[in-house]
């Protein structure tokens, strides 16, 4: 399943092209129009396209549809977890998804995260309201090594860096894998909050003896992609030696006003805004790469 092009309703302004975090989308060549005598959007690889959604969500002349977005599927409720149109979290999913079954462990991984984080896997979910997830996790790893235990985690914004200090030195005799994901709104409330909390926890952890190894990535362009899969690939495999814990940690802007239900549409060009405000404000702040490797 992919994006639905419609090559009549395209009005060639290219605007899905920089939003896609694979770069999957091109336009025609030049002898090559529509009805409306425009260059159209084509896939230059239509396999490989994630369903993240953004491209749909920013396109101002309806002219690109995702029929039916991949869903996860929590096999401890029995119901299915329901997409988040155009947020940055589906390119992790996919992301994640991809290491598993190329490591084949899908039916040995186990997945502990807040309910908001809307990471859809077709695995062993256990979605929560608090922070008890945490907590559940670590327990659940202890009393069952054999397991693949992933927590995701969202500690700039809603903790002290205090909390995020103590939580983490806890992880010193763990074997799980971490995803920390920074996901910015755009207000000023929510930065001074992002600012004042453990955004950057993840030098502190990088310096300690807890964890095996420890990374930062994006989820913006093909190479931020590929940089995440090989460090997911990484902590993942580390766990399956039974090597101390790991974390990788995803930066990335959010599309929605801190108002906004996810099916509420932001217009293109503040998207747009966002965006260039995320790649100049955010991220000189939060350099990406392998922070720690046990043995380097």
């Amino acid at each position: 399943m992919s994006a639905n092009l419609n090559k009549k309703q395209c009005t060639g302004c290219g605007n899905c092209l920089e939003f896609c975090p694979r770069q999957l989308l091109v336009l025609s060549k030049e002898n090559d129009v529509n009805e409306r005598g425009v260059r159209y959007i084509q896939f230059n690889n239509e396999m490989a396209c994630i369903e993240c959604g953004l491209c749909e969500l920013m396109c101002t002349a309806g002219a690109i549809h995702i029929p039916k977005r991949v869903n996860g599927y929590d096999l401890i409720n029995k119901k299915e977890i329901p997409p988040h149109a155009g947020c940055s979290l589906g390119s992790l999913s996919k992301a994640l998804a991809d290491v598993i079954m190329e490591l084949d462990i899908a039916d040995r991984t186990v997945l502990f995260k807040k309910k908001a984080s809307d990471v859809n896997l077709h695995v062993e979910t256990h979605d929560y309201t608090d922070e008890q997830f945490y907590i559940d996790g670590l327990n659940y790893k202890r009393a069952n090594p054999d397991k693949v235990v992933i927590i995701i985690c969202a500690s700039s914004k809603q903790h002290t860096t205090a909390l995020n200090e103590e939580r983490y030195r806890s992880l010193e005799n763990e074997k799980v894998t971490i995803i920390n994901t920074l996901n910015w709104f755009e207000s000023d409330a929510e930065i001074t909050k992002l600012l004042n909390g453990g955004s950057h926890i993840l030098e502190a952890v990088s310096k300690s003896d807890a964890v095996s190894f420890a990374s930062r990535n994006g989820v913006r362009t093909p190479a931020q992609m590929i940089d995440l899969e090989n460090d997911l690939k990484q902590a993942l495999q580390n766990q399956l030696e039974d090597k101390k814990c790991a974390m990788v940690e995803i930066v990335f802007p959010c599309f929605y006003r801190l108002a906004q239900r996810p099916q509420q549409l932001m217009p293109c060009a503040e998207i747009k805004r966002i965006n260039d405000w995320f790649t100049v404000s955010v991220e000189p702040d939060y350099p990406k790469g392998i922070y720690h490797k046990a043995g380097d």
